[in-house]
C-alpha cells in the first residue's frame, strides 16, 4: 500500500501539516514543530525572508488534503486533552443501587 500525505486531524495545532508531516514519516509531530520554530526563527533575522514560513505554511495548508481516514476534533479538545478519562455523573444522571432490602413505613 502506497503512503499518501495527508493532513492530520488528531494531531494538529493550527491546521495539522505538521502532524501530517510527522505521520508520513512516522516520527513524533514535536520534532517537526520543533524544527519548524527553528526555521521559522532562522527567517526572522532578515527581514527579507521573515515572510517565508508563512509562506510555505499556507501553501502546504492549501496544497496538502485532510486525511479522510481520521475523523474531525473539535477545536475545544486540541487545548483539553481530558477526553480518556471516564466522564463525571451529573447531577441530572441515575443512581443505581443494588443488593437493597425494602421496608414499608406504616403511619
Amino acid at each position: 500500500m502506497k503512503k499518501k500525505l495527508y493532513r492530520s486531524r488528531t494531531h494538529r495545532i493550527v491546521a495539522g501539516v505538521c502532524g501530517g508531516i510527522a505521520e508520513y514519516f512516522g516520527i513524533n509531530p514535536k520534532y517537526i514543530r520543533i524544527g519548524y520554530l527553528i526555521f521559522t526563527l532562522i527567517c526572522s533575522i532578515s527581514i527579507r525572508f521573515s515572510f517565508l514560513p508563512y509562506g510555505i505554511y499556507l501553501i502546504l495548508v492549501l496544497a496538502i488534503p485532510n486525511n479522510p481516514n481520521e475523523e474531525n476534533q473539535s477545536f475545544s479538545s486540541i487545548f483539553n486533552r481530558q477526553q480518556s478519562r471516564p466522564s463525571r455523573r451529573t447531577s441530572t444522571s441515575r443512581k443505581v443501587i443494588r443488593d437493597v432490602k425494602e421496608k414499608d413505613i406504616k403511619k
